[in-house]
């Protein structure tokens, strides 16, 4: 076979990213989802042209998921529910504040880059692999030592996350909330979470003799 073989290339790949895989500490993803519910539109606060826009009633869920590299599997760490279009820097330092990572490194858009955010990660001591917003210089010292810090190889496993979202809300039927009251719809987002979490751990257990698996 060839050195310049596509089989050959191909292999070679895979053995850099079984190399790379493991010189990874542990590995948390954060991101936030909208999960709407039955309610009358809602009014946005600001304006787009002269037209007010109307949008439907949703709630905003915020998942911390440590990915088990070894088992390609997403277990929730922690999570939040807010009102529909809560900052994400808020609900980041929230669920950080409750469910601090013991250790490895952060991954998060640059949805993240807040104070909130930065002032929870400097007691946590967990590297944040965080994309900053905008272009221009970076002068707090959090948001320096991670733009230093920054890991494209590392950053690109951050679309993983978005896995667990399409799960839940083709799954589970996250996406299609029937509540019609806020604090509802909240509650149930957050169900929807520790049912995905109990998925994941009904995976790893054998069903019983003469059935089939149907998580």
């Amino acid at each position: 076979m060839s050195p310049r073989s596509p089989r050959r290339k191909a292999k070679r790949l895979r053995t850099r990213r079984r190399h790379t895989w493991r010189r990874f500490p542990p590995l948390y993803l954060m991101d936030t989802t909208g999960l709407a519910y039955r309610s009358k539109d809602r009014l946005l606060r600001f304006r787009r042209g002269k037209e007010v826009r109307r949008v439907r009633g949703h709630a905003r869920l915020l998942a911390l998921m440590r990915w088990d590299r070894e088992r390609r599997l997403l277990w929730p760490w922690g999570g939040v529910v807010g009102e529909g279009y809560a900052p994400d820097p808020r609900l980041g330092g929230e669920v950080l504040r409750r469910f601090p990572p013991s250790r490895g490194w952060l991954l998060a858009d640059a949805g993240f880059d807040g104070k909130e955010v930065w002032g929870v990660l400097g007691e946590a001591g967990v590297r944040p692999v965080i994309r900053l917003r905008g272009g221009g210089e970076a002068r707090e010292e959090a948001r320096v030592r991670a733009r230093e810090g920054w890991d494209p190889e590392v950053y690109r496993f951050r679309g993983v996350v978005e896995g667990m979202f399409g799960g839940m809300k083709t799954r589970l039927g996250g996406g299609y909330l029937l509540e019609r009251k806020p604090w509802t719809a909240r509650l149930r987002a957050f169900l929807e979470l520790i049912a995905y979490g109990l998925r994941v751990l009904l995976s790893l257990l054998p069903p019983p003799p003469g059935y089939k698996a149907i998580y």
